[in-house]
């Protein structure tokens, strides 16, 4: 297949964009030039939620304390026996409706055997392409 597209170093931008500061930084900077450090600025964070009671600032507090852990998925235990990605997904949508499968989990192991399918269809078109390319001369 032909390089066109790909990033090399006589397609990099002339002039390159200078990124600037993040959010945190310019908040230490502004700490900084005000004499007050990252400690202090928790330390009025604390005293703002524990003894001025702002429900605000404790739940900013315990956001980062104790942060809600993410849902997990069940466990299942299913076997596929199927060969083709069609036969795998009826399979699949078999135990959605025998219950042996959540519907949600079933519907992204579908969703995970369609992209599947597509990488492969994608990487053989590109080998078929790059063949053609090579047999006609093409660069």
């Amino acid at each position: 297949m032909s390089n066109k597209g790909q990033f090399t170093s006589d397609k990099q931008p002339k002039k390159r964009k200078v990124r600037g500061k993040s959010e945190r930084s310019k908040w230490v900077e502004a700490l900084k030039r005000n004499n007050h450090s990252e400690d202090d600025f928790y330390d009025a964070v604390v005293i703002e939620a524990m003894l001025e009671k702002s429900p605000m600032a404790l739940n900013e507090i315990l956001k980062r304390v104790s942060p809600i852990t993410k849902a997990v998925a069940p466990m299942i235990e299913f076997k596929l026996t199927a060969d083709l990605p069609h036969e795998k997904a009826s399979q699949i949508l078999d135990g959605i409706s025998q219950g042996q499968i959540p519907p949600d989990i079933g519907s992204m192991l579908i969703t995970s055997i369609k992209s599947t399918v597509d990488i492969e269809e994608f990487t053989d078109l590109r080998g078929r392409i790059e063949e053609l390319e090579r047999k006609l001369g093409i660069e």
